[in-house]
Formats: C-alpha cells, structure tokens, sequence
C-alpha cells in the first residue's frame, strides 16, 4: 500500500515543509493551516477544528478531509508534534478519489520522520538480503559445479 500512496502522492500537493525548512510551528494545525487550498476554522481548544480543503465537497453533512498519518486513518492528529513530521501532503479532486468516500473531501496525508527512517531502513535491509540471496545462489551453483567436476 505504502508504493500506492507514494504513486498518488506525486499527483498530491506537498507543503513543501521538509526537514530543510527552518520555519517553527506552534501546533500541526498551525502547519495544515499555511498548505494550499486548506482553510482551518478557529481553535476548539482541546479538539479538532474544523478543516475544509478547497475544490472538495460532497452532499454529506462529513465535511473533515480523511487524515492519514504514515499511512494509518486518523481521526485526530493534535497529539503529533510538527518538529516530528517530515511532510504533509493534501490530496483532493480526482487523487482522492483513490480512497473512495473516505477521501470524498479529500485527504491530508502527514508522514512523520520516524516513518521516513523505518522505510529508509527496511530498503537497506531488503537490498542486503537481495545481495546475500545472490551470493548464496552463486555460490551454490560453484558448489553443483564442483561436484559435477569431482563426478568426472
């Protein structure tokens, strides 16, 4: 799932707030707050203010995006700290659509540097087992070789 939402994620608007981005947030919603095409209702304290994305809409009375952070439906993202979050990207139009009538007034997707370290790390495992694999199956093939040639 994860290969899926990096293809969309192409087609998504990146907030362009990275690790090299020096600015400070206060709160996550203060970093929602400055994405395009996201309008944030005023601070509900202790919950969720409201979050319309622009160019998104439905006939339901659900007007929240779907928020997902590092891949996992979230309802809530106030407990996520923005030092913690390596980007956030707003999906809507026909790129939200992936997620059906979830994604219907479009998704924030929010990935967290932890989440960025584990996939760095699961690639450079995988590529290692990949090179063991192939050492392993040459040198099984010099060994059924050997053994050919012992037979002669």
């Amino acid at each position: 799932m994860a290969l899926c939402l990096a293809a969309l994620s192409a087609f998504g608007q990146n907030s362009g707030r990275d690790n090299n981005d020096k600015t400070r947030y206060s709160s996550i919603i203060d970093m929602i707050r400055g994405l395009p095409g996201v309008q944030v209702g005023p601070d509900k304290g202790s919950s969720m203010p409201d979050i319309f994305i622009r160019g998104v809409g439905t006939n339901s009375n659900q007007y929240q995006p779907l928020f997902l952070v590092d891949d996992i439906r979230v309802d809530n993202i106030l407990y996520l700290n923005p030092e913690d979050v390596d980007h956030v990207e707003v999906l809507k139009d026909g790129t939200a659509s992936f997620y059906g009538g979830e994604g219907a007034n479009g998704v924030i997707m929010i990935v967290t540097k932890e989440f960025v370290r584990q996939q760095k790390e699961a690639e450079q495992k995988a590529k290692e087992a990949k090179a063991l694999a192939k050492q392993a199956k040459k040198q099984a093939k010099e060994a059924r070789k050997a053994a050919k040639n012992a037979g002669k």
